[in-house]
């Protein structure tokens, strides 16, 4: 997407035509390939962490783009920079991490002189909210209140399902129990490492194997691999990017695939995510992200979330304009003007009883 205000700036989204004064600000990788489908040229310059752009350029790389290390802007995470456009004008960037590989980040941007943010986006799930927390900078940039937040709305929708994952590791050993064979996971190759490494958290430390574009893109993240195969331990979970896994799976080894819908995972941000982000900046106003070749139809903000805005109001129901239109309502139909009838003969009738003396 672009802001308005900046058009040069681009967070998460590789343009297609260079232009010299285009800034790119990568916070993740989860829709690289659908937008790189066909490569540009030359890329403009893009700015993020050191894991992300060991990914991308490994990624690129492999599918032999013109790409060089020079147009990477590397950047320390959790550290501010500045960032000069092309009218001259400077902005206080700064990448955090919310994930335990570093990958997954949100992208704070105001003025050098301080003040609010102007913007806070967020595109992915953030499993290691501590993390940030944790970080002094952060909190005290966030402190300075919160203009523009944008999020991922993609899931908002959906029913929170917290994803235990011993009970995960548990459901995969009985699958593979149940088809005699190894469990063979297919992967999108970005956005779904975390999930692989808390996998190696549980009872299959040791029994899963890495495999080809997968594996390498992994390494760039940490080259820690002892939670995975080890040769004391029986290999019962493959991984692989989909699509990749058919060359560097023995035939001799039958495989039983896990639909990716079993593993209740996604990098997607989850209502509870979203709600503690929201929570914990209050901002001015908060907005949707726009999915990449969106038609341009942004789901709204749901009321769960608006209500955490810094200017948010929450509708009086006791208005006196609702009141007018109630009692409007009550006083509507022949029922009602027959029961004020039949009062007014009722007193009529108790008049009656008072002329009896004159009659005398």
């Amino acid at each position: 997407m672009r802001p308005k205000e900046y058009p040069e700036l681009f967070f998460d989204e590789i343009p297609k035509l260079y232009e010299a004064r285009s800034k790119v600000l990568l916070t993740s990788l989860v829709q690289v390939h659908e937008q790189l489908q066909r490569l540009p040229r030359k890329f403009c310059r893009m700015y993020t962490t050191k894991p992300l752009a060991s990914q991308l350029l490994q990624y690129l790389r492999s599918r032999q783009a013109d790409v060089s290390d020079q147009d990477f802007q590397v950047v320390e995470e959790g550290k501010p920079f500045h960032l000069r456009l092309s009218d001259g004008k400077r902005l206080d960037v700064m990448l955090c991490s919310g994930s335990y590989l570093g990958h997954s980040l949100v992208l704070l941007i105001r003025r050098p002189q301080g003040g609010p943010l102007l913007y806070f986006y967020s595109a992915v799930r953030l499993d290691n909210f501590g993390r940030l927390l944790g970080n002094f900078i952060f909190n005290s940039w966030i402190a300075q209140n919160t203009e523009k937040l944008f999020i991922n709305l993609s899931s908002v929708n959906r029913p929170f399902e917290h994803v235990d994952f011993d009970k995960l590791a548990a459901y995969i050993e009985e699958y593979r129990k149940e088809h005699k064979s190894l469990v063979l996971v297919e992967l999108p190759l970005f956005g779904y490492e975390e999930l692989v490494w808390r996998l190696g958290h549980t009872k299959l430390h040791g029994q899963i194997r890495l495999l080809g574009d997968f594996a390498e893109i992994y390494t760039c993240l940490s080259t820690d691999l002892k939670r995975f195969e080890r040769g004391d331990y029986e290999t019962k979970v493959h991984i692989c990017a989909a699509l990749d896994w058919s060359t560097m799976v023995s035939r001799a080894d039958r495989v039983a695939p896990l639909p990716l819908e079993a593993l209740h995972w996604t990098p997607q941000p989850t209502r509870m995510h979203l709600r503690q982000l929201c929570s914990l900046l209050r901002p001015q106003y908060i907005n949707g992200i726009m999915p990449y070749q969106s038609p341009g139809n942004l789901l709204p903000v749901p009321s769960f979330l608006q209500c955490f805005r810094a200017t948010f109001s929450p509708p009086n129901k006791t208005t006196n304009a609702s009141l007018g239109k109630e009692s409007q309502q009550a006083n509507v139909g022949g029922q009602t003007t027959a029961y004020r009838v039949i009062r007014a003969k009722r007193f009529k009738f108790v008049d009656d009883e008072d002329d009896s003396s004159n009659t005398e």
